[in-house]
C-alpha cells in the first residue's frame, strides 16, 4: 500500500494520513518532516541531497501513506505510488480549521511542528489562498496520473475507499 495524500493548508491530510496508517498498519511520513529538520530554535531546511535521499528511501519502501501539499521538489512520488488521493476539502472549511488548529496551538491544547506566531498564521492563510489560485494547474497534472488520480471532498469518502480498496493487515 503506498498512497499520497495531497492538498491545501487545512485540508485534513496529516488526520487522514494517521488515520490510514493507524487502521492499516503502515508508516505515515509528513512530506514536512522530509523536508525540515525540527529543532527548539526554529525549523532548519535539509539539502536537496538529504532531502532526496531520505524521499527515495521512503518511495522504495513496501508500504507507506504521505501527505503534504504538492511541492514541485517532491512531486516525483506520484510515479511510486498506487494512489494519489486528493483531499479537495471546501475553501471556508480549510480557513476555519487553519485558525482553530491556531488558537489551540497558542492555547497548547495541540502540539505543533512549527510555533504559532501571527506570521505562521498569516503565512498559512496565504498558501491557502494561493491554493486556489493554482489549483487549476494541479488538477490537470494529476489528471495525467489517470485511475490513480482519486479526488474527495472529505477525509471519511477517502478512509471508504481505502476500506474497498485494501485489506486490513
Amino acid at each position: 500500500m503506498k498512497i499520497d495524500i495531497i492538498g491545501a493548508v487545512g485540508s485534513g491530510k496529516t488526520m487522514l494520513s494517521h488515520r490510514i496508517a493507524e487502521e492499516f498498519h503502515i508508516p505515515c511520513y509528513e512530506q514536512d518532516n522530509v523536508v525540515w529538520i525540527r529543532t527548539i530554535d526554529g525549523d532548519v531546511r535539509r539539502t536537496d541531497e538529504e532531502i532526496e535521499r531520505m524521499f527515495m528511501d521512503i518511495l522504495m519502501s513496501k508500504n507507506w501513506v504521505m501527505e503534504g501539499s504538492p511541492r514541485k521538489l517532491l512531486k516525483k512520488r506520484y510515479e511510486y505510488c498506487d494512489y494519489i488521493i486528493f483531499l479537495d476539502t471546501h475553501y471556508f472549511i480549510r480557513l476555519y480549521r487553519i485558525l482553530r488548529r491556531w488558537i489551540r496551538q497558542r492555547t497548547g491544547k495541540e502540539l505543533y511542528n512549527t510555533k504559532p506566531t501571527l506570521k505562521f498564521l498569516w503565512m498559512n492563510i496565504k498558501w491557502h489562498h494561493e491554493f486556489n489560485k493554482d489549483k487549476k494547474q494541479l488538477l490537470c497534472e494529476l489528471l495525467q496520473c489517470g485511475s490513480r488520480y482519486k479526488r474527495f471532498k472529505d477525509a471519511n469518502g477517502a478512509m471508504n475507499f481505502c476500506y474497498n480498496t485494501y485489506e486490513i493487515k
